[in-house]
């Protein structure tokens, strides 16, 4: 995909993700737009710190940490981003690069999935496994537990790392 194909698909997301907020009645907030443009251009695991230093670049005043862990949650909170514990950090939602439809939406929760993250590049794979946490939480509830999170976090190494490591 060329640099300018790759701008114009975020400019897409961001505007799809712009309009659903706007939908839903959700404020975006000038500072919640710019931690949104900063997300949308990051691969892998997206840790506060960086987002904070991209924030503190385009500013001419300081940026306290707190307002970056505001924003990233609040992008949580909208779906576009998972807060992985973790990993200490935060993914780009793999939904929010295609229109969602059905396969997206079960039973009021966005999605489940396992998320595969490269322990030497960062890079991160999420995959969605929402008939099997279906029975998961079936089975947990028959036994009166209600799930929280709904993702798995794996760690490894990618096959390309795995490519330059032999």
């Amino acid at each position: 995909m060329s640099s300018n194909t790759a701008w114009q698909s975020k400019a897409e997301d961001k505007a799809r993700i712009m309009a659903q907020c706007a939908e839903q009645g959700v404020t975006v907030t000038q500072l919640r737009a710019q931690v949104l443009d900063i997300v949308l251009n990051m691969d892998g695991v997206i840790k506060a710190y960086q987002v904070l230093a991209h924030m503190q670049q385009h500013s001419s005043n300081t940026v306290a940490p707190p307002t970056a862990y505001r924003a990233l949650d609040f992008w949580a909170e909208q779906g576009v981003l998972h807060k992985i514990p973790a990993v200490n950090g935060y993914i780009l939602c793999r939904h929010v690069q295609h229109e969602c439809d059905s396969h997206c939406q079960q039973d009021n929760i966005h999605h489940s999935d396992f998320v595969l993250v490269c322990n030497q590049c960062g890079a991160v794979d999420e995959q969605s496994l929402s008939s099997e946490w279906a029975a998961l939480r079936r089975r947990a509830a028959d036994n009166g537990f209600m799930l929280n999170d709904e993702h798995i976090v794996l760690t490894g190494i990618c096959q390309q790392c795995q490519q330059r490591l032999s």
